[in-house]
């Protein structure tokens, strides 16, 4: 296997070879995660996690809307306002305080208004955030100095969009534009209050833009390209972002206080950017096939390939201070496995470091990582924490609701294995099979911290239900799942009736290529 550190120079490849795949808990030393189930039932798609182990993520509910949950490191909180429709994560920052915007129901109508944006902590609750008009306002990121930055617009009509910052105080301050430059926007603010952004020019193309702590613009232009965007800047100054993001040549860019810009190559895409200069993303083929590559890049190392010898795609979702690498691989289309990269040790299904994990559970995308080395993960049980060091809970940890297609009238058996690291605890289940009967106690096996539940349930009519399945410790801890399937009187399930799970997991890849406001990261 070939290791990152062998790739030193600009345009080195560094294809690893495809480890050994889904041999869960298999791996001897430290090297393993403890996992923790936040959200059962739903994909994480945009997330999330600070230093100190809490998380913030996007997930699928089980009324079928996306609303934004945050973990405190012990139990997962829907910080959505009362009539979400739909939220989208902004930013989590290391005091755990949340930055995000949510469309609400409009009461009376099927309708629902434009985004607005909202801060979340635990000591302030919700706050709702001013804006500058009519039109929708988004979060896109909040520092460790609890400043926001995001846009709002003036009106529903384009062209209305400006760049703006709450303070953390909640006061709303417009980021001025530099002449020439019309609707703007902001992507992130580093702990120096120094904003990144971009701005439309009068051509139509579009320019960086870099606001100090003071609000006071510059325009760092195009890059020699056409439209281009800042998504990223840490506290050193380096910038990272897209060039010519319309056009068969577009690329992730590095700039850098004294250095300028640097592209990191042809179809190149922005995920993320670490503390040290840093950025990884994926690189889309210029042929038919679209399938991405996962990527690093620095100005000392160029463009290191990432990519798995042997699989169909890859991307790299984030990088953290000490150059570790997470995202995802598929063997083939659709076959999505969570992975790691470092320097010294190459490329790993994460499956494989996951310590006694229930039966079926598989890790498919890492979508966040923290500098102490916890990920935040989507897996086919929901959104889930990996803890480094084989950290974990003491609440039990389920693997996925494993059943057959449902049909009208047959018994429906559903099986669902489960973990406990206190080996002592007793556990009992509960199943609500979602047709008006509520939560009914179901019998399971266990022994020593590893059980599995077996039931079954017959369906008398068609329509949609959701699957909850609870289980409960001795000492009062519980996880659930959730599963939503759909039956048809002619017995055979629509799409849907495969559930939302699978519905999310074709939304997946989608997700993860738009950035928090629908834009490309």
């Amino acid at each position: 296997m070939l290791v990152l550190a062998t790739a030193v120079a600009a345009g080195t490849s560094a294809t690893p070879d495809a480890p050994e795949q889904h041999k869960a808990g298999g791996h001897g030393g430290k090297d393993l995660y403890g996992i923790v189930n936040l959200e059962g039932g739903s994909f994480g798609f945009i997330g999330d996690i600070n230093v100190r182990g809490q998380a913030a993520f996007e997930y699928f509910g089980i009324d079928g809307l996306l609303h934004v949950g945050f973990f405190d490191g012990t139990r997962v909180i829907d910080i959505s306002p009362p009539s979400n429709v739909t939220a989208l994560l902004g930013d989590l920052n290391d005091k755990g305080e949340v930055g995000f915007a949510s469309s609400l129901a409009i009461q009376g109508s099927e309708g629902s208004a434009p985004f607005r944006p909202f801060r979340w902590s635990a000591s302030r609750g919700l706050v709702p955030l001013p804006v500058l008009g009519e039109g929708p306002s988004f979060v896109s990121a909040i520092n460790n100095r609890s400043e926001i930055v995001g846009r709002s617009a003036l009106s529903n009509e384009n062209g209305a969009d400006r760049a703006v910052r709450w303070t953390a105080a909640n006061r709303l301050t417009p980021l001025p534009a530099p002449a020439g430059i019309g609707q703007t926007f902001v992507g992130d603010i580093n702990d120096n209050n120094v904003s990144a952004g971009n701005g439309d020019t009068a051509s139509g193309g579009g320019n960086v833009l870099v606001w100090d702590a003071y609000g006071r613009p510059t325009n760092l232009g195009a890059f020699g390209g056409s439209y281009a965007f800042a998504s990223h800047i840490n506290n050193r100054g380096d910038i990272a972002g897209m060039i010519d993001v319309v056009t068969p040549n577009i690329s992730a860019f590095l700039w850098s206080p004294g250095k300028g810009v640097v592209r990191a190559g042809a179809r190149t895409v922005t995920h993320g950017l670490n503390e040290i200069g840093e950025l990884v993303g994926r690189r889309v083929s210029g042929n038919s096939d679209p399938a991405p590559q996962a990527f690093v890049f620095s100005r000392a190392r160029g463009l290191v390939n990432l990519h798995l010898r042997g699989f169909y795609a890859s991307e790299a979702n984030d990088v953290n201070d000490s150059s570790v690498v997470v995202g995802s691989g598929q063997r083939t289309p659709g076959d999505y496995t969570a992975y790691r990269w470092t320097r010294s040790g190459g490329a790993v299904d994460l499956n494989t470091r996951l310590l006694n994990p229930p039966s079926g559970l598989v890790v498919t995308a890492a979508l966040a990582l923290s500098n102490n080395g916890d990920i935040l993960a989507s897996a086919n049980t929901g959104v889930v924490v990996l803890r480094a060091n084989g950290g974990g809970t003491d609440a039990p940890v389920l693997g996925p609701i494993l059943h057959e297609p449902p049909r009208l009238n047959q018994p429906l058996a559903l099986t669902l294995s489960f973990r406990d690291r206190n080996v002592a605890d007793t556990h009992t289940a509960t199943i609500d099979w979602g047709d008006g009967g509520g939560p009914q106690p179901v019998p399971l096996r266990e022994y020593r911290g590893k059980g599995e539940v077996r039931a079954s349930h017959t369906y008398a009519s068609e329509g949609d239900f959701n699957i909850v399945v609870r289980i409960r410790d001795s000492s009062g801890k519980s996880t659930q799942l959730f599963d939503r399937i759909t039956i048809r009187e002619l017995g055979t399930p629509t799409a849907s009736g495969q559930g939302l799970k699978q519905a999310q997991a074709n939304a997946l890849p989608a997700r993860l290529r738009l950035g928090p406001m629908g834009l490309v990261r």
